[in-house]
């Protein structure tokens, strides 16, 4: 696995945190007695989404990328 996907793995999972958080959180200002239980799922499932899509961009910049130090020797893999 790359660095980058393993980046943009790593936004994803941020980002979905991030996104349930925010609808837990906006659920919350709603009001739980006001909405339906289907209109709860769906607006939690579209900031999981969000969070998801902005995560992986984000991390598709190198945002979650560790970068290794530059006296560091890295071994290659031999192809057959």
């Amino acid at each position: 696995m790359s660095r980058e996907l393993r980046s943009v793995i790593r936004g994803s999972g941020v980002g979905t945190a991030i996104g349930f958080a925010f609808g837990i959180a906006t659920l919350n200002t709603i009001g739980f007695d006001r909405i339906t239980v289907f209109e709860g799922l769906l607006l939690l499932a579209c900031a999981v989404f969000g969070g998801v899509l902005y995560g992986s961009l984000i991390g598709s910049t190198g945002a979650f990328r560790r970068e290794t130090p530059a006296g560091a020797v890295t071994s290659k893999k031999a192809v057959a």
